[in-house]
């Protein structure tokens, strides 16, 4: 894999790092809540787990599969799908929707909508990388830890044909 690289551009170091900060002001602003966080998996799994780790207080915990991309393209299809949908009931919970990267925004809009309808008292969302150039959605990070170029990037959970996601870095791939 690493001779499929062309350059790190976040450390696993780094990664870290930001993913304990963002852990911290959300404990500050959810302690004495009722709070559940909400995985986009794939890609936000490793993200989620890392996250959650430094919550010293009892969140419940779901999963969401969005398909956004088919196979090994590197641009996301016209609209995302919801393959298989969150179990929990959320009406009257404080909600965080946690994902890899709010790229076209594509991917949160449409999970965003499905969980509006369960009625929370809030959603916010919680992102890795924030990659505003190619926003297509009228979707906003609440939490984020890194604001990245228009660059196709792997790795800590972020995909290129479903591989790469267990690089514990982010870099972009050779072309």
């Amino acid at each position: 894999m690493e001779a499929e690289i062309e350059k790190v551009i976040l450390s696993e170091a780094a990664i870290k790092e930001r993913v304990q900060n963002i852990a911290k002001r959300i404990v500050v602003d959810y302690e004495g809540k009722k709070l559940t966080v909400i995985g986009v998996l794939n890609g936000g799994l490793i993200f989620l787990a890392d996250l959650i780790r430094h919550i010293p207080f009892t969140v419940k915990i779901d999963t969401v599969r969005v398909n956004t991309y088919l196979g090994d393209a590197t641009y996301p299809k016209r609209e995302a799908d919801i393959v298989d949908n969150i179990r929990l009931k959320v009406k009257g919970e404080h909600v965080i929707v946690v994902d890899d990267i709010l790229d076209t925004g594509k991917t949160l809009a449409k999970t965003l909508q499905m969980i509006k309808e369960q009625n929370p008292l809030s959603i916010k969302i919680c992102v890795l990388l924030n990659k505003r150039a190619r926003r297509e959605e009228n979707v906003v990070a609440d939490y984020s830890c890194f604001d990245i170029e228009n660059q196709f990037v792997v790795g800590y959970g972020l995909d290129f044909d479903n591989k790469y996601r267990n690089l514990p870095y982010i870099a972009v791939l050779k072309t």
